[in-house]
């Protein structure tokens, strides 16, 4: 079966990972994407070797993989007449074209959203910027960091008193790539009704500032910032996180506290507390939860996680293990839900992937192809826009394909 964006064909140039990773998104719902590359390539092929971290794959690095799979590249010189002159052939047959780049610089190149959509009205120009197209630092350079440093990301994590909280890279482009074939989605719809295709503009910052919302949403309408917690002083005990025995780390979440209360003293074995008139309702936990927390502290480090886990399975407390990253990859429910996929690589064999957040029971997400070899499709697909073996030899002597 097909998946849902079968047939839909997009034009890619991005790079790093924020557009990159919106085009793969497409791609695994079924879009033919082909990523357009300059002649020195997406600097993300050699990401790794820029930061010195993480050594790659058999000549590959699991960055550029990530983000470039169900995709094909062709390399093309925009800066010729002949180059661009391919790039027209290619947008003329396009649904989308999809790019990260600043705001102006596809206006330079002469492929800004008035060119392209003169030449083929029904695109849908996608736009994975960093700022947004409007405002006083919509021309401004954004990468992952300043995302979500901007958006409130690092001042919503941590503990309250402490510096702004280091976050792992990749968050902000990934919310950035979602936010951006979502948007493409959407109007994909709208074009089914009138016929007519737009510009579409997502952003790092309004990406990050979403998926912040609800934590926004107290200083937007109440002039009042959310608080960061302190863990040791949780308002709520039972909603907060311990560590066990095997220092491993157990989170329980009741929102229903008084409800639960009950159910976690049996678990812990401390029903003396249950009706104790400092901890017998929510307001009174609240109000001594520190005595509280410390108490649970004590508790939790008597045992492991996985002892814990049955305990608290069997008293129907709720509850869930904090996970490290590699043990999420291996998470039999991530598994079974195709959050991570296996994937038959041509050339690191059987590989497991970041797989889909979604789920359709007629047309499925999948992964077809591996990230493609600089320039691996470039003839492929010009044959396919018409140009004849001599025409793409003379294409190279020229310098304008690889």
């Amino acid at each position: 079966m097909s998946g849902p964006l079968a047939g839909v064909n997009v034009v890619e140039i991005s790079l790093f990972q924020q557009g990159p990773v919106a085009g793969m998104r497409l791609g695994d719902l079924g879009a033919e994407v082909i990523k357009v590359e300059p002649m020195g390539g997406d600097p993300g092929r050699g990401f790794m070797k820029i930061i010195g971290a993480m050594a790659g794959l058999e000549g590959r690095n699991y960055y550029f993989e990530h983000g470039n799979r169900n995709k094909r590249s062709i390399v093309l010189d925009l800066k010729s007449e002949r180059g661009k002159e391919v790039f027209f052939k290619l947008i003329d047959g396009a649904d989308v074209f999809l790019n990260n780049m600043s705001i102006n610089a596809p206006i330079r190149m002469g492929i800004g959203p008035d060119v392209l959509l003169e030449r083929n009205p029904r695109l849908i120009y996608a736009h994975a910027s960093g700022w947004g197209r409007k405002g006083p630092d919509a021309q401004e350079y954004s990468f992952d960091y300043t995302g979500i440093a901007r958006s409130g990301l690092m001042m919503a994590c941590g503990e309250r008193g402490s510096p702004p909280t280091q976050i792992l890279p990749g968050i902000g482009d990934e919310l950035g790539a979602l936010m951006c074939a979502w948007a493409v989605t959407a109007a994909l719809y709208a074009r089914e009704k009138t016929g007519r295709g737009q510009v579409v503009d997502t952003s790092l910052m309004g990406s990050v500032i979403a998926a912040l919302g609800f934590v926004l949403a107290a200083p937007a309408i109440m002039g009042q910032e959310f608080p960061r917690e302190v863990r040791a002083e949780a308002g709520n005990p039972l909603y907060n996180h311990y560590r066990c025995k095997d220092d491993k780390w157990i989170a329980i979440a009741h929102l229903d506290p008084d409800r639960y209360w009950p159910r976690l003293c049996n678990a812990l074995e401390i029903q003396e507390l249950e009706h104790d008139s400092r901890f017998n309702s929510i307001e009174a936990r609240g109000k001594n939860a520190k005595e509280l927390v410390a108490i649970l502290d004590k508790k939790f480090a008597t045992k492991t996680r996985n002892e814990w886990s049955e305990i608290l399975k069997e008293q129907g407390c709720i509850f869930t293990l904090v996970q490290s990253l590699e043990e999420v990859t291996n998470d039999p429910q991530a598994l079974a839900n195709d959050y991570f996929r296996f994937f038959d690589h041509p050339t690191l064999g059987r590989t497991k992937m970041v797989g889909f957040p979604w789920h359709f029971s007629e047309t499925p997400a999948s992964i077809r192809r591996g990230a493609p070899e600089f320039g691996e499709h470039t003839e492929e697909i010009l044959r396919e826009l018409g140009y004849t073996r001599e025409g793409i030899e003379d294409l190279r002597r020229e310098g304008v394909v690889r």
